[in-house]
């Protein structure tokens, strides 16, 4: 029985609790997460300067009896849901940058399924402990081949990504919008004959279905209504609305979200709520008046 070893810095990487390093139990092997030598002036990087840095080392190792290329591609395709699902669980944009010394494999270019470096200081973290995060990045990873197929896992996580990087509001809506999209096409092609689906609204409400969920709030549809058909966040579906207003709008869809990914990934019980509706306060609006 062999081991073989690959290792990366991570940029962006938050853990609650700052822990000196975090071991997580995968289907190929497991992975250790070490904090950086330099990771408070990092942090500070990170979470007040809106900068990226590298905050810590992934490092995975597996044991093997049969070829090593095999069980390399194997702890491999593992470093793209642990990007991923890193990313979701905190809020920010989790990236693989160089790798460390005597890792089997490095990168010449980081590939396009990345979450891309790109900083996020306003992070929205969902996981609140240093146990929380191993335990649903463990889930999350084991149901990226399987669950995280079916669900386009892959596609939800980036433009969830791009809703939080949001420029203003409508920025935010859309995005979020695109998401719920990925959803609603993916309840389509997972219904049986005889639901009525084939609608945005009736494809979600399927979703919900599907999952034993509330309703997607219809603020945020009437939002994304007026947005892309009248070029305004508060029009004639959703009226005399504020920048606050929308914003909690736009967080009740952002939370719905949060519980329409746990059951679909099987990530456990949504701790609470990432969004607050004071959450998007402040953010700006070049639509409304």
């Amino acid at each position: 029985m062999a081991t073989l070893y690959i290792g990366f810095w991570l940029t962006n990487l938050i853990i609650p609790g700052d822990p000196a390093s975090v071991t997580l139990t995968t289907p190929a092997g497991s992975w250790e997460f070490r904090r950086h030598d330099q990771f408070d002036e990092f942090k500070v990087a990170v979470c007040e300067r809106g900068q990226c840095a590298e905050t810590y080392s992934c490092e995975g190792t597996a044991s093997y009896s049969g070829t090593l290329s095999a069980a390399l591609e194997g702890l491999f395709e593992e470093l793209i849901p642990l990007c991923l699902g890193a990313s979701y669980l905190t809020g920010l944009s989790v990236s693989p940058t160089r790798s460390l010394p005597h890792s089997e494999i490095g990168f010449l270019q980081v590939g396009d399924h990345f979450p891309r470096q790109r900083a996020m200081a306003s992070a929205f973290p969902i996981i609140r402990s240093e146990s929380d995060f191993v335990a649903m990045l463990e889930r999350f990873v084991a149901s990226y081949p399987g669950a995280g197929t079916t669900e386009k896992a892959r596609l939800l996580c980036h433009h969830w990504l791009d809703a939080l990087a949001f420029w203003s509001l409508e920025d935010l809506v859309l995005s979020t919008g695109t998401v719920l999209e990925v959803i609603a096409a993916t309840a389509e092609t997972a219904s049986p004959a005889g639901v009525d689906v084939g609608t945005f609204n009736k494809n979600l409400a399927y979703a919900a279905q599907r999952f034993g969920l509330a309703n997607l709030p219809a603020d945020f549809r009437k939002m994304r209504n007026d947005l892309v058909h009248e070029g305004v966040l508060s029009g004639s579906k959703f009226p005399n609305k504020n920048r606050e207003e929308c914003g909690a709008a736009a967080a009740e869809a952002l939370d719905w979200i949060d519980s329409y990914i746990f059951a679909a990934l099987s990530l456990g019980q949504v701790p609470a709520p990432r969004f607050a509706p004071e959450g998007f306060r402040g953010a700006n609006s070049f639509s409304l008046s």
